[in-house]
C-alpha cells in the first residue's frame, strides 16, 4: 500500500494495473484462438444416411473425399462431430472410423440441447 504524502493514513484505492494486465492476455488469446477455430471441420451425420460436412449435404464417401486433401501437412487434425437422435451407433461409428482413417486424429463429440416445450414456443408442462 502506498502513504499519502503529509498523511498517516493508507491509501485505500484498488490498483487497477493487474487488472487491466489480465484483461488484455484475455483479448490476446481469444484474438490467436478465434481464427484457429474456425479452420475446424464440422461433420454432422443425418438418419438418412448422408453427411452435412460444414452444413454442406453429402454422402460419407464424398465427405471423406473432402476431409483427405483438408487434413493432409496440417499438424492439427481436429474434426467436430454430432449427429441426430435417431442415428444408429453403428452407423455413427462408420462415419468416425471413415474419418479416422482419412487422417483425422482428435474428434470432438458435440451435443445438442434437450429441446422442451418452451424452446419451441408452447407453454412449458406444469
Amino acid at each position: 500500500m502506498a502513504m499519502g504524502l503529509g498523511s498517516k493514513r493508507p491509501v485505500t484505492d484498488i490498483n487497477v494495473t493487474p487488472l487491466i494486465d489480465v484483461v488484455l492476455v484475455l483479448l490476446i488469446i481469444f484474438m490467436v484462438l478465434t481464427p484457429l477455430a474456425e479452420k475446424q471441420k464440422f461433420l454432422r451425420v443425418l438418419k438418412s444416411g448422408a453427411v452435412l460436412l460444414n452444413k454442406q449435404p453429402m454422402s460419407v464417401e464424398e465427405a471423406m473425399q473432402r476431409l483427405r486433401p483438408a487434413y493432409d501437412g496440417r499438424p492439427s487434425k481436429v474434426l467436430f462431430f454430432n449427429c441426430e437422435d435417431e442415428v444408429k451407433y453403428e452407423q455413427a461409428m462408420r462415419v468416425l472410423d471413415a474419418a479416422h482413417g482419412v487422417g483425422v486424429n482428435t474428434i470432438g463429440m458435440m451435443t445438442d440441447p434437450p429441446i422442451t416445450a418452451a424452446a419451441d414456443g408452447a407453454p412449458a408442462p406444469q
